[in-house]
């Protein structure tokens, strides 16, 4: 994909084309697995068309149909059939497995990477998890962009790993991060180092970010990224900036979108053992009323947590400007414990629940 690049390098657009949502076939809803080239192996473009012209479209077609008479009508291999057969079972069937199976699992697959943050680490019980979707949510200018980019720098200076970081607001800055991995590193060329490990995407539409996150799954898939190391985290900034222009008029159209978005999000990070962030708006009820995630009650079960930034002006013999990071939702810790950020440099230790 054109659009991907090295933030070292001149940014440019993503280059993708995707004019709209694509039309289901006839009888095919959202929540049906559509069959394509890609999803799984030996299920080629030919074989498709061979399927559809046979009214096979979707999974659920294939696995229930009776593969000796696929075989002879569409002029298929039978066993090159049963062995498409048995991947798709595998991808898509609901297998039992035990509790303690589930937990060693999750041990032996999950990842802690920090923030840069220690007082915002100490927030998140030790940092961002992989396998799960983080929410930063906050009004503009309340910090969200800083902290993602200190994320990023965290991540590739720290711990030596990749970070695809997708913008969707154009707000990435380049010369902001490497100022701070300038602040943590002396060395120029462990700078650059740091800055050639972080790929930046430009989206500007949800057509072109689930294009990046699909074209991403399909890399780890294959186990190809070319010039992409070993990756861990992908950094939205933002979704509500993609989704809330698909949010009226046609609304049923626009949450299917932006259900699609999720699942996305969640297998990347499931499957492939990612820490996924993403940055949201918030909205109020009244003008006194608290600030509540923006993309509604749907959305709301895709992050595992979430954090509200938020920007507070205070005077200690000057005007100063104090970032307040509160837990809104954890599997882990107690919700509503804060921390105070200073993102321009060093951390002030958390404060207890206000």
């Amino acid at each position: 994909m054109t659009g991907w690049c090295q933030i070292c390098s001149p940014i440019s657009s993503s280059g993708i084309s995707f004019p709209g949502p694509v039309a289901l076939p006839p009888g095919v809803t959202e929540d049906m697995v559509v069959l394509r080239a890609g999803l799984c192996p030996g299920l080629t473009e030919e074989m498709i068309q061979l399927l559809r012209a046979n009214s096979i479209q979707t999974v659920v077609d294939f696995v229930s149909s009776d593969l000796e008479d696929i075989a002879q009508k569409c002029s298929l291999s039978y066993k090159a059939l049963v062995a498409v057969r048995r991947v798709l079972l595998a991808q898509f069937s609901a297998f039992p497995v035990n509790g303690a199976d589930l937990y060693e699992e999750l041990k032996s697959s999950t990842a802690i990477l920090p923030t840069g943050s220690p007082s915002l680490d100490q927030l998140l019980d030790s940092g961002l998890y992989t396998g799960e979707v983080t929410e930063l949510m906050g009004a503009p200018g309340s910090g969200k962009t800083q902290v993602c980019l200190r994320i990023a720098a965290s991540v590739s200076l720290g711990l030596k790993q990749h970070v695809l970081f997708l913008d969707s607001t154009g707000g990435f800055t380049a010369s902001r991060l490497y100022q701070m991995l300038r602040a943590h590193a002396e060395e120029e060329e462990e700078q650059l180092e740091a800055l050639q490990r972080i790929q930046v995407v430009r989206v500007f539409d949800i057509y072109e970010m689930l294009s990046a996150l699909q074209e991403l799954r399909e890399r780890l898939s294959q186990q190809v990224l070319s010039s992409m190391g070993p990756l861990k985290i992908v950094v939205i900034d933002s979704v509500s900036a993609v989704i809330y222009p698909l949010l009226g008029g046609k609304q049923s159209e626009g949450l299917a979108i932006m259900m699609q978005l999720a699942r996305e999000l969640k297998t990347l990070a499931r499957e492939f053992s990612l820490a996924v962030v993403v940055t949201n708006q918030v909205r109020r009820d009244n003008s006194a009323g608290p600030p509540k995630p923006a993309l509604g009650r749907s959305w709301s079960f895709v992050p595992s947590t979430r954090v509200l930034l938020e920007s507070k002006e205070v005077t200690l013999g000057k005007a100063t400007t104090q970032r307040i990071a509160s837990l809104a939702k954890s599997p882990r810790q107690p919700v509503g414990i804060q921390a105070e950020l200073d993102i321009g440099s060093a951390d002030v230790t958390p404060t207890e629940r206000l």
